[in-house]
């Protein structure tokens, strides 16, 4: 059987759409909005079936190069019965529910219009007898000045409940293996809701989708432990509307540059948040270099705060009211703030562990020969002697790491000098290579000249300009290895000028080919 639904005068719009600027993302992220949102405004029917386990969502895309590409969203929720099918279809047709997810009630023909130039809708009601099919043209629409789309009708059990929509001939495609990564990545963050109430499961091509929950800092004060992570509760007024927020603010050891900051929900969904995505104010988290920055985070609920239409961010357009959040945000928090600035966080690393990894690529790529390793504790001043370097590499476990309000900096076990004693163009050299804890404010690296080929390499462990990267032991190998090959670019430099005196790019060639010589040795 044939029905039919009128869309004039507005058939020519749908091209527009193709236009609007969502990431994949968020365009996916309005189909899941209407799976979710029917899934919970009839979650009581549906849970009542038998065998119901919750809402199922798959998203699937499949790279077809016979037959094109196409996006598949599939999801096994109330469904839809005619007047709601109509309204997913048509312009301007709002869902009864306007509280919801699916306020505005464009997104379904928006999102399926920016990917591709022809969908199909397909679903059925729990408890209805009738299944409903139509499929969108839009070239066609626009071409032919279309009033009516034709809709198929089927008789199916009652007991069946769906959606499915397809999308071909698509404007936007889903491929390489960082998009599609950053595809997951995203919507396990918009839904971490969801996802947490382990009442929805959301697959992408067959993945399903999970939420990597941060770790919270917890300090021990006086034998007792105290987690630093608070909720947080208060309304902001704006043009006689009481704006609600709630939530939590926390601080997470260790940091993460992409991964700190807020995340901003609205009706269970995250409208500002994700992986390098998060809300970041700097009246709040100072600049890119401040601990806060990379340590404090949380989740703020607004349920009744204006958003965009593509719910990819709050409408700030009414005046003062983003300051006004951000004003009383900072109250809420200025106390985490102070803390995640005070905690020092320092990585334990061994000498040997250090020396092994920094030299290993200099002695097997061939850069240097003869190589001979002995630590050394200034201190006690007691060698201990090193095979030559093989690979490596550094444990990771938790317990190598130090949290405290000390200094900045790994701590260096086992050692603060080493001797390094090696054959570099056919000559012998000594490096006497100290790591520097006592002066952030030393230069980083310093070089004093000791006799013939003999050098002592100061390198500043707590340099300001490294931060935070000192406070990794992955790149203290780095920062000693660097050293090493600058000064021998200096040497060589020094060795081939004819009157002593050295072009300005000279040392910088002359370090481009040593650490060229230690690619090709790693390939």
């Amino acid at each position: 059987m044939a029905k039919k639904i009128n869309i004039r005068p507005t058939s020519s719009v749908y091209a527009t759409y193709k236009r609007l600027s969502y990431q994949p993302w968020t365009a996916i992220a309005e189909f899941v909005d209407n799976s979710t949102q029917s899934f919970y405004d009839h979650q009581d029917e549906l849970m009542a079936q038998k065998y119901a386990k919750g809402l199922r969502i798959t998203i699937d895309y499949i790279d077809d190069k016979d037959n094109g590409d196409r996006l598949e969203i599939y999801d096994d929720a109330y469904g839809m019965e005619w007047h709601d099918f109509q309204r997913a279809v048509v312009l301007d047709r709002p869902p009864q529910n306007t509280n919801g997810r699916n306020e505005f009630g464009m997104g379904l023909k928006t999102a399926a219009c920016w990917f591709g130039a022809v969908w199909s809708v397909e679903s059925t009601c729990l408890g209805s007898k009738n299944k409903y099919y139509t499929e969108i043209n839009i070239d066609e629409l626009g071409k032919y000045k279309t009033e009516e789309i034709n809709v198929r009708e089927e008789t199916v059990s009652v007991k069946e409940h769906y959606t499915k929509i397809v999308i071909r001939n698509l404007n936007k495609r889903i491929v390489g293996s960082r998009t599609v990564g950053k595809v997951k990545e995203l919507l396990s963050s918009i839904y971490r809701e969801d996802i947490r109430s382990g009442l929805v499961k959301i697959y992408y091509n067959g993945t399903l989708l999970q939420f990597k929950e941060a770790p919270v800092y917890v300090e021990d004060v006086g034998g007792q432990l105290k987690e630093w992570k608070k909720p947080i509760s208060f309304t902001v007024q704006h043009e006689g509307q009481n704006l609600d927020v709630h939530g939590f603010v926390a601080i997470r050891i260790p940091g993460s540059v992409k991964d700190a900051g807020f995340t901003l929900i609205r009706r269970g969904r995250v409208i500002v948040g994700g992986s390098e995505k998060n809300y970041r104010p700097s009246e709040l988290f100072g600049d890119a270099n401040s601990y806060a920055w990379q340590r404090m985070y949380g989740e703020v609920h607004m349920n009744n705060w204006p958003v965009t239409q593509a719910k990819d961010g709050f409408d700030w357009h009414n005046s003062g009211l983003e300051e006004g959040f951000i004003e009383a945000l900072q109250e809420h928090t200025q106390d985490y703030r102070r803390k995640a600035e005070s905690i020092r966080v320092r990585e334990k690393i061994n000498t040997q562990d250090l020396v092994k990894i920094a030299t290993q690529d200099l002695s097997g790529s061939g850069v240097v020969e003869n190589a001979q390793i002995e630590i050394v504790d200034r201190e006690r001043d007691h060698p201990v002697q090193l095979e030559v370097p093989t690979a490596t590499k550094i444990a990771t476990n938790e317990n190598n790491r130090v949290v405290d309000s000390g200094d900045d900096g790994v701590v260096i076990e086992g050692g603060d000098q080493v001797n390094y004693k090696f054959t570099y163009k056919n000559s012998e050299y000594l490096f006497h290579i100290v790591f520097d804890m006592t002066d952030p404010t030393m230069d980083w690296l310093l070089v004093e000249e000791d006799g013939e080929n003999e050098y002592t390499l100061w390198i500043n462990m707590r340099h300001s300009f490294f931060k935070p990267l000192i406070e990794k032991r992955e790149f203290m190998p780095i920062m000693m290895r660097m050293s090493i090959a600058l000064v021998l670019a200096e040497i060589e430099s020094m060795i081939v000028s004819p009157d002593g005196r050295i072009e300005p790019c000279t040392i910088r060639l002359k370090m481009n080919e040593i650490l060229e010589s230690v690619r090709k040795g790693d390939e």
